[in-house]
């Protein structure tokens, strides 16, 4: 037993120095020594290497200490042409466990032996041809943009914020060598100067290379990127902020949310005034939707208008609307699927009471319970203790703005359930006007070109209410490019409730409540009891969508009623 503890531990030993041999590190200077910006020496009060080392086999990051199995080399330096000083002000270089360091500025990792670390700095070799053109820096890179409030970068992938500095010039990424960054106006190409750099019009001063760099700003994009710099380069009191271009959408969207709900609202009070229609099943699932869409609306008003908030309620509002879009989705398709279910062949269908109600039952649980699942998963993944080894997907709520951080997130939890559901909409309208068209004709119920435009606007009334106009919004998630192309879907998707308003409260049984009501209001202002006259359902008519259709192939085909709990 000893021999095979013994035999263990020996190769135990051989693995770990097998795993991590030592490697000779170059330090740039002395221990005692810092490497300035002119790529000289300078005497340091303090030789202790803040350092952050990633070791890729354990998955780990040493934190300000120097790997064990690190050999310092001192007073070295690369013996190369050509050599590029990076900084560690902005995180430029990132060394690993085996000595080697990837260089963020010229996107590549150098060997050991072709470089010097010191305390804040680095010195590498490089291909003189890497050097040829006269360099500028795209501050976070490609697929990538820069936050000004969180001061950092964010995956960010959409051809329409892509630029050029010219055909004569290499775009690097990174930052300039300070932390006081400070956003200088907006880029012209221009400004960019033969040798690579840049001249601020406004305060007349020249960024020498290295000292800005350019990129798109997350909170105020527009259509040119901004210039990054340092706040000491330039002259206090300098006017250097150029006016940030207004985003379009910014302006319109919120008016567009805001017309939405108060069409949305009164739609409710449409519903509200024709109580005979009450216990309509499609009424009470309409009724869910338009809710769930008219308080989702008020809260991406209130984000759009607000510029910013505090993080606990900008997540307590995101995951409020996420739970809320998802539940009006839902309640979309149960209100596609009753319609469907209701003229699948255009035969007659029972009206039992019972079966309404265990329809409306599992409606709700299904329209209400699967967005609940959803949204306290994604809310539960978000409060779950961050580590760096970790491969959940978390919607990171409030980190740049009151909704999902990245594509990937959004997709999870959101377009990925809401475009599954738009789908199954989609295939449901399309057998259901197929019923409503293609089977009365077969049956030659239908002849006049009169009789045909009615079917045709039932149809179209359907592609409002299942929500097809969804489909772009989707889209431009997916296909991106410059926003300018979306406006009008986005608009249309922003004045939902103006069209569902038209579809669904319009409509003539409305009118006559609400002048019943102003008839009946005047009667009593005038002291007048007025007169009761009696409704029947039937004269009260559709306040429903599904009524509606209903009533209009009743009146088409004269046959025998179908279901009209639609």
């Amino acid at each position: 037993m000893a021999k095979a503890t013994a035999i263990f531990c020996f190769f135990a030993v051989v693995y770990a120095g097998a795993a991590l041999p030592n490697v000779t590190i170059n330090k740039c200077c002395k221990l005692n020594e810092y490497l300035s910006s002119n790529k000289s020496c300078v005497p340091s009060d303090s030789n202790t290497w803040q350092i952050r080392v990633i070791q890729p086999r354990r998955k780990t990051i040493l934190k300000n200490k120097i790997p064990d199995h690190w050999v310092i080399r001192e007073s070295s330096k690369p013996k190369c042409p050509e050599t590029v000083l990076s900084l560690s002000a902005r995180n430029n270089f990132v060394p690993f466990a085996n000595g080697s360091v990837y260089f963020v500025e010229f996107d590549r990792t150098v060997h050991p032996e072709n470089l010097c670390l010191d305390y804040n700095a680095a010195i590498f070799c490089v291909e003189p041809s890497a050097v040829a053109k006269p360099t500028v820096k795209k501050c976070c890179g490609s697929n990538a943009i820069f936050s000004e409030k969180n001061r950092t970068c964010f995956a960010f992938k959409n051809e329409a914020y892509n630029f050029n500095v010219g055909p004569d010039k290499t775009m690097l990424m990174g930052f300039p060598n300070c932390t006081d960054l400070i956003v200088a106006g907006k880029f012209d190409l221009k400004q960019i100067q033969n040798n690579g750099s840049l001249f601020l019009t406004e305060s007349k001063i020249l960024l020498e290379k290295g000292e800005f760099c350019l990129d798109h700003i997350l909170e105020n994009s527009g259509s040119r990127p901004s210039i990054l710099t340092c706040k000491h380069i330039l002259p206090s009191g300098s006017v250097t902020q150029e006016p940030s271009e207004p985003d379009l959408r910014f302006t319109l969207y919120p008016i567009g949310l805001a017309l939405s709900a108060i069409f949305l609202a009164a739609t409710l009070v449409a519903g509200s005034l024709l109580p005979a229609n009450h216990h309509v099943l499609h009424w009470r699932c309409q009724t869910n939707h338009v809710a769930c869409l008219l308080v989702g609306d008020v809260l991406l008003c209130i984000t759009q208008l607000s510029g910013g908030m505090e993080r606990v309620p900008c997540v307590l509002i995101a995951v409020s609307m996420h739970f809320l879009f998802l539940a009006a989705f839902f309640w979309l398709n149960t209100m596609c699927f009753n319609i469907w279910w209701t003229f699948r062949d255009l035969r007659p269908q029972s009206t039992e009471k019972s079966q309404e109600r265990l329809r409306l039952r599992l409606y709700q649980l299904y329209a209400w319970g699967l967005p609940m699942i959803i949204a306290s998963t994604a809310a539960t993944l978000d409060f779950v203790p961050k580590s760096e080894d970790s491969n959940l997907i978390r919607p990171n709520f409030g980190e740049t703005k009151c909704w999902f951080t990245g594509h990937t997130e959004v997709l999870t939890f959101f377009y990925g359930p809401i475009g599954i559901l738009l789908f199954i909409n989609l295939a449901l309208f399309a057998l259901t006007a197929r019923e409503l068209t293609c089977g009365l004709w077969k049956r030659e119920l239908v002849k006049s070109t009169t009789e045909r435009a009615a079917l045709g606007r039932v149809c179209m009334k359907l592609v409002v209410v299942m929500g097809v106009t969804w489909i772009a919004d989707i889209l431009s998630w997916a296909v991106g490019g410059p926003q300018e192309i979306w406006y009008l879907t986005d608009i249309i998707n922003c004045l939902q409730g103006v069209f569902i308003f038209i579809v669904v409260g319009l409509q003539p049984q409305v009118f006559s409540a609400v002048k019943r009501l102003w008839c009946s209001r005047k009667h009593r202002q005038n002291g007048n009891p007025g007169t009761t006259n009696q409704h029947s359902t039937s004269s009260q008519g559709p306040q429903s969508m599904g009524d509606s259709i209903s009533q209009s192939v009743n009146n088409l085909t004269k046959s025998v009623p179908l279901e009209t709990s639609c």
